[in-house]
């Protein structure tokens, strides 16, 4: 065992010991409380503050979420082996040997050159590891509680790996028009059944243009809602500078503070 193995080891003991003190009669109320629900709930959380701290571009930020997440880990495992005695060492065991049957591409003789080829292989070896198991549908494995926009992502991109899509970008970019026309129309109705329906079918189609693009449409929304807010804010204090707020002020003169703060940020 190398020493950094020695040290992660130790440690990970360290943080066990901690945990069952802390789940102990004398420990904490509120640890002692816990489901594997509770700390699932807590991990999807945790999860999100990662995320949060790389777009921000905070390491350390990074280093101590990625900590936060290995601990709900530990706890979670902690919480399973008060229903059966599984050692972490077994589920590390467990996906480590699934990842290396995954790629077939790389630790056996298939070809993939392209990241799609790759996920076509991946996709092949997890149909193989079914086998013999009770049929299941290609939509079945995508947890309904993600979020909807990450579910969208994941239900387009297993269709379009098995070639229901349009043949090019072009089609797509297509049905986004001819959706944005239909929500038009709705609105114009004033019927707000329909209105929701057809907003659900344009977001939807706009998603699935982000996976053919191979993008991830929730870190990109999440980037134009950052820019937005930037430019907002730089508004308000254009505005402020005038004596003036926002709410006084007729459309085109917040639009002349809004091209001000692009320009001033050299955007487009």
């Amino acid at each position: 065992m190398k020493p950094d193995d020695a040290t992660l080891a130790a440690e990970i003991d360290g943080l066990r010991r901690t945990l069952r003190i802390l789940r102990g009669e004398s420990g904490c109320a509120w640890d002692r409380e816990r489901t594997l629900d509770d700390i699932i709930s807590n991990l999807v959380e945790e999860t999100y503050e990662l995320l949060h701290a790389e777009r921000a571009g905070d390491i350390d930020g990074v280093e101590e979420e990625l900590g936060d997440v290995l601990f709900l880990v530990v706890f979670a495992h902690e919480l399973l082996l008060e229903r059966v005695e599984t050692p972490l060492s077994a589920i590390v065991s467990r996906v480590h040997r699934k990842i290396v049957s995954r790629h077939p591409h790389v630790f056996g003789d298939e070809k993939a050159d392209t990241a799609a080829e790759s996920q076509a292989a991946w996709d092949r070896a997890k149909r193989l590891e079914r086998a013999g198991r009770p049929p299941m549908g290609l939509l079945d494995g995508i947890p309904h509680d993600l979020p909807p926009l990450r579910r969208a992502d994941a239900v387009q991109r297993i269709a379009t790996a098995v070639g229901f899509d349009w043949p090019d970008i072009r089609g797509i970019v297509g049905k986004i028009r001819e959706e944005s026309d239909e929500l038009l129309d709705a609105v114009l109705e004033g019927d707000r059944a329909h209105v929701k329906e057809e907003l659900g079918d344009l977001l939807f189609t706009v998603i699935h243009l982000a996976g053919r693009l191979d993008a991830d449409p929730e870190g990109a929304l999440a980037t134009t809602t950052a820019k937005f807010a930037d430019r907002f804010r730089a508004m308000e204090s254009a505005a402020a500078e005038r004596g003036r707020d926002l709410e006084s002020m007729e459309i085109d003169e917040m639009e002349s503070l809004w091209q001000a703060a692009k320009r001033k940020k050299g955007e487009r």
